[in-house]
């Protein structure tokens, strides 16, 4: 079994769904911090005139600073704004119906307040993976009662992960090589790898200009979700060759 762990992302970048294409099951790590102004809670999406905007989802105010704890605020209204947003893309992306109807769905899908931010974002990745025809298969951190007592350093939060979920691979995205160091992967039996960092260009139309790495919900309006696939799967993975964190 081949392991993804990441942080839940609200509609993430293409990437990210690269790495769960290439896995068999999918971890939810949840056990973090929360982090204000990060991919957690917001991405971007094109904009006419100053080239990109953030569509972002607000969270209520919490004592606990922990992902697995932060709540939507209002999410009714959350909807609303981000939908409108998403506007700007009507009459000119050809896919605009299909993914706004992708938008409605994931809010449709975690229901009325309170609604945890991890939650949210998760419907949003089931929700796309569907309509891409990628497999995802998850489990949420925060429920799995794992051990993290042996982690000594940030690479090891995934060994240990896989290491008590009896996984034989993990796959990472290739920003996070330089905090793994391998002899701990093969003392541990586990194959790691990493993606490479997508580089899908396609043709926007109207005012837009394209810009790389916005969240997946701009490359759905524009290109047919069997071409992202096909993209995907002609991306392989990188098993070594570049320095890895030293001991």
């Amino acid at each position: 079994m081949r392991l993804g762990i990441m942080q839940p992302y609200f509609f993430p970048y293409l990437g990210y769904f690269d790495v769960i294409r290439k896995t068999d099951r999918w971890i939810v790590f949840d056990v973090v911090k929360y982090q204000a102004k990060h991919w957690m809670n917001r991405n971007r999406i094109l904009e006419p005139n100053k080239g990109e905007q953030y569509i972002t989802v607000p969270v209520d105010k919490h004592s606990s600073r922990m992902l697995s704890d932060i709540t939507v605020k209002d999410m009714p209204q959350a909807r609303e704004k981000i939908l409108r947003q998403l506007a700007v893309y009507r009459n000119v992306a050809p896919y605009f119906d299909a993914v706004c109807g992708i938008v409605e769905e994931t809010f449709d899908d975690v229901g009325d307040d309170p609604v945890r931010l991890s939650d949210l974002n998760v419907a949003g990745l089931a929700r796309v993976c569907a309509h891409l025809g990628i497999a995802f298969d998850y489990r949420i951190c925060s429920e799995l009662d794992l051990d993290y007592a042996g982690v000594q350093h940030a690479g090891q939060w995934a060994l240990e992960i896989c290491r008590q979920l009896g996984a034989t691979g993990y796959v990472n995205p290739s920003g996070g090589k330089s905090i793994f160091r391998r002899e701990e992967w093969q003392a541990a039996g586990i194959d790691i790898a990493f993606t490479r960092l997508p580089d899908f260009r396609y043709p926007v139309g109207g005012k837009f200009e394209f810009v790389p790495h916005l969240s997946i919900v701009d490359c759905l309006m524009w290109v047919p979700g069997t071409e992202i696939l096909a993209y995907l799967d002609e991306l392989s993975l990188d098993r070594g060759g570049e320095p890895m964190a030293a001991p």
